[in-house]
């Protein structure tokens, strides 16, 4: 049986009812120890295929199963569902394909909720090292997005991010731009990667990479090398089942000093 707890938090910054997906460390129990916490985008995807949208999840809690040398950490999942997920995951505006309608532009709401409700509550209900240099945030494609955002614009917040298979090419120019004047002096670890087979084709792969580029290229010139790391997996696609291999590496270096 997976043992993770399903709370539902009302967001009136959000305007909606979102599930919190919470895993503690197998010896949260055992010990009185305290314990830092990496917040999760698309929680229904993390730790339960039943719960995944596509039935296979990012086999969270067999990570910690199978790696006992893993960094023991509280992660806090926030559901994102249907169209809210690419409004509140994507910090800017912008439209696709040939569609007139716009998406994005809700993040700092988004963020918002987390650290003025999200974070209070399980500070207050787990034993949580609650500064920010214990708090992380993370996750996949437009997931990806908004924990870059949150290194630029909430680094008050968190200090540890992991920015997975980045979509930020439907608003590349605004995410350089923020880059670029960005003071990333608080930021501990930073996780970039990009698989070379993100999308169904040839010019949608190198689309990915090429965006993926040109923000690290930003960004690595504000931060010391060893705390930022940027990856491109060969072979790799946009996929929950994919993003679990790279789970383990990445807790280890955003959490491991």
């Amino acid at each position: 049986m997976k043992e993770y707890t399903v709370l539902v938090m009302n967001s009136t910054e959000l305007n909606r009812d979102v599930r919190l997906f919470i895993y503690l460390p197998k010896s949260y129990h055992k010990t009185d120890k305290f314990y830092p916490v990496l917040y999760m985008h698309d929680g229904h995807n993390l730790f339960d295929d039943l719960q995944a949208t596509y039935g296979k999840s990012w086999g969270i809690i067999e990570a910690f199963e199978t790696n006992p040398d893993l960094p023991e950490v509280i992660i806090v999942g926030l559901e994102t569902v249907g169209e809210e997920r690419s409004n509140e995951l994507v910090p800017f505006t912008f439209k696709q394909g040939d569609s007139t309608k716009t998406f994005g532009g809700k993040t700092a709401l988004y963020l918002d909720f987390i650290v003025n409700r999200v974070k209070p509550f399980v500070d207050q209900r787990y034993r949580t090292y609650k500064s920010a240099k214990n708090t992380a945030i993370m996750g996949s494609s437009f997931g990806g997005v908004c924990s870059t955002y949150a290194a630029l614009a909430y680094s008050s917040h968190f200090s540890r991010f992991g920015c997975v298979s980045n979509a930020y090419f439907p608003v590349q120019k605004e995410m350089e731009s923020l880059c670029k004047t960005a003071d990333l002096s608080k930021v501990k670890k930073m996780y970039m990667d990009v698989g070379s087979k993100e999308s169904s084709t040839e010019e949608g792969c190198e689309r990915y990479i090429q965006s993926n580029q040109s923000i690290y290229a930003i960004l690595k010139d504000k931060m010391d090398s060893n705390n930022i790391r940027f990856e491109i997996i060969k072979d790799a696609i946009h996929n929950e089942a994919d993003w679990e291999k790279r789970f383990p590496d990445i807790i280890k270096f955003l959490f491991n000093e």
